[in-house]
């Protein structure tokens, strides 16, 4: 299925063909995405980012869901300010190290319907629709929160992008990734969707780390085995086809929303379970892989192949 073609991929990339700007301070920048809302991404990435804290590292958070932004709720924080136009971002000392930048910072509370930004168009780019209802420029917001955050030095960077191919197609031009994890569920719709995300991120010529299956089935404390919780589609057929990694298939855990909604992290509060061990799990998994990205992508710089 074509979506973008190699010329129009590129379009926006810098002159020497790199894709878009390293985030200062970060060794590694990896944009988690999903195709479709609603397959648990922002849980993942939050307990991801805690498990690859346990083992160590500094881990930073930008959460770029500009309209719903709910990074700051999972861990249980509040915008201490507002910020404004031309200031440093100066990230949330959050639980376990982490650092965590949002545009909830920029607003000091809920965004209004429209836009984060719509009543206040002079801090970030908006033009009006047909109805006179102001539109947020999201990629230029975007730039603002990566180039404005002070992060400070970083093994790891997890940008949480909001669902949605485009998001991932804006992210992919601006940005310097070390590579991008899609987020999927095993229903037969999600399996597609994932499916452009992969062919969105291989036209941008970004690495994909891998697919991350989530809600596999429901874990049964009785009998410890997996029930499935919905039908099936064939998400490990179509990333062998694609040439990408399953990091990681994980199964359904209440608990994990339940966590998410009280701002605790849920490999804290459950460190024995499962779903747990999985996410300790999966942190090893994306720490050694980005050992070798990073060795790739030096040697294609060196070698001016930018893929």
């Amino acid at each position: 299925m074509r979506i973008f073609s190699e010329a129009e991929a590129g379009a926006e990339r810098n002159p020497d063909g790199s894709a878009g700007v390293a985030v200062p301070g970060a060794l590694a920048a990896i944009a988690f995405a999903s195709a479709k809302g609603g397959v648990g991404k922002s849980a993942l990435a939050v307990n991801l980012a805690a498990a690859l804290a346990l083992d160590g590292r500094k881990v930073g958070i930008l959460d770029a869901d500009l309209n719903s932004p709910n990074m700051l709720a999972m861990l249980g924080l509040k915008a201490p300010r507002r910020v404004f136009a031309g200031e440093a971002i100066e990230p949330i000392a959050g639980p376990l190290g982490l650092r965590v930048v949002s545009s909830g910072l920029l607003t000091g509370g809920e965004p209004p319907p429209a836009s984060f930004l719509a009543d206040e168009p002079e801090l970030a780019p908006a033009s009006r629709n047909g109805h006179g209802v102001a539109e947020l420029d999201y990629g230029a917001s975007l730039r603002r929160l990566l180039n404005q955050a002070n992060f400070g030095a970083l093994d790891i960077l997890l940008i949480d992008l909001a669902p949605g191919l485009e998001r991932l197609y804006q992210m992919a031009r601006m940005t310097a990734l070390a590579g991008v994890v899609i987020v999927t569920q095993p229903s037969e719709f999600s399996v597609m969707a994932a499916n452009r995300a992969i062919e969105i991120a291989i036209r941008c010529k970004t690495p994909v780390l891998g697919v991350i299956e989530n809600m596999i089935g429901f874990s049964c404390g009785g009998c410890h085995t997996v029930r499935p919780l919905m039908p099936q589609g064939d998400m490990a057929a179509v990333a062998r086809a694609a040439g990408v990694a399953t990091l990681a298939r994980l199964p359904f855990d209440a608990r994990l929303a339940e966590c998410c909604d009280r701002g605790v992290i849920f490999i804290r509060e459950y460190a024995d379970t499962p779903l747990a061990k999985s996410f300790h799990e999966l942190a090893r998994t994306v720490a050694a892989i980005l050992p070798a990205r990073a060795s790739a992508a030096a040697a294609a710089g060196e070698s001016g192949d930018s893929r």
